[in-house]
């Protein structure tokens, strides 16, 4: 097996393992956006879960989702963990991208500010980062400055990289906002940065939303179900492998992200603990129409766009790993 990491612009980190046996396929996943629910990725990767499907897994971690799309459309991965939003921009520019699973299906950013921020006032012609344009930190802050009234071109948008990044980036000064989800949003606020917005909050109205899951092109899926199903089983598995053992799950979370203990596990108990079985459900048709709504902003093509129409959805995958009484089994 094989890990690849790369920040917006370059390889920052290969490993390689013994060569796959002869008969094994090699899937490449990506991550698109790097946060603790890619914990999914990584434990199919730790504990070499593909193995048992006859595939060996080369895992690619990107800092944000807009690479992660372009390695998925030039056929460098398989397999891409990240936004919805990322998916309609691609099949808007004539990709087959679909989508095969879930993740988490709310938004759970938050709109974290530096202290002398306390108003929609204050926002103007201030720094606010986030990893790349196109990406769902864009999407997401948008969303946000829409929330308190604040227009996007008051402000000044920066592309920086990951959440870790961008959160030093708000301690240090060098911008007065940012979107973080937790551990990092709870951090910044106990350094003494504000909570401005909660976007998973019920009280700003959102549905439930594509925030990541698992895409792959049509083209793959035609060639490939048996493997395809296969990568879905070994999610799932790694899911409830890091249910029943938290030790591992916070291990690969302090590997990945770089956190201390504490930190990895209030990761842990709000992304797996509480909302990893997102993986089993696919983004509601109303998430995806406000997903494409909100791009349609920035694109005016996908003014006339509908979920149906861009072919976002393959329940098939899923449909048949549930009917196969999988998931009990591996519960």
């Amino acid at each position: 097996m094989k890990l690849r990491m790369f920040s917006t612009v370059a390889i920052l980190l290969v490993l390689s393992f013994s060569p796959a046996p002869a008969t094994a396929q090699k899937i490449r996943a990506a991550s698109g956006g790097l946060s603790v629910i890619h914990s999914l990725l990584w434990v199919a990767y730790d504990q070499k879960l593909l193995k048992k499907y006859d595939m060996d897994m080369e895992y690619i971690a990107i800092e944000n989702g807009t690479v992660g799309m372009q390695t998925l459309v030039a056929n460098e991965s398989q397999f891409l963990f990240s936004t919805g939003s990322l998916a309609v921009n691609a099949n808007l520019r004539g990709a087959d991208i679909t989508i095969v699973a879930g993740g988490i299906n709310f938004i759970p950013d938050k709109l974290i500010v530096r202290p002398e921020i306390k108003t929609a006032e204050d926002f103007k012609g201030k720094r606010i980062a986030i990893s790349r344009f196109g990406s769902s930190s864009e999407v997401n802050l948008r969303i946000a400055l829409e929330k308190i009234g604040v227009k996007a071109d008051q402000v000044q948008i920066l592309q920086l990289g990951g959440v870790s990044t961008r959160q030093a980036a708000l301690l240090s000064g060098q911008v007065q906002a940012t979107v973080l989800s937790d551990p990092q949003a709870t951090s910044a606020t106990k350094a003494g940065m504000s909570l401005m917005v909660d976007l998973s909050d019920k009280k700003w109205g959102l549905p439930r939303y594509c925030h990541n899951c698992f895409m792959t092109t049509r083209k793959f899926l035609a060639t490939h179900r048996e493997q395809a199903v296969g990568f879905i089983k070994a999610m799932i598995e790694g899911l409830y492998m890091m249910k029943r053992d938290k030790n591992l799950a916070v291990r690969l979370i302090k590997k990945y992200l770089r956190l201390d203990d504490e930190s990895a596990s209030i990761g842990y108990d709000f992304y797996i603990a509480q909302h990893g079985d997102g993986i089993l459900s696919l983004p509601e048709p109303r998430g995806l129409e406000f997903v494409i709504a909100e791009v349609a902003k920035q694109n005016a093509k996908a003014a006339a766009a509908t979920p149906d129409s861009l072919r976002l959805l393959e329940s098939t995958i899923l449909d048949e790993i549930k009917k196969s009484g999988f998931i009990e089994r591996v519960k």
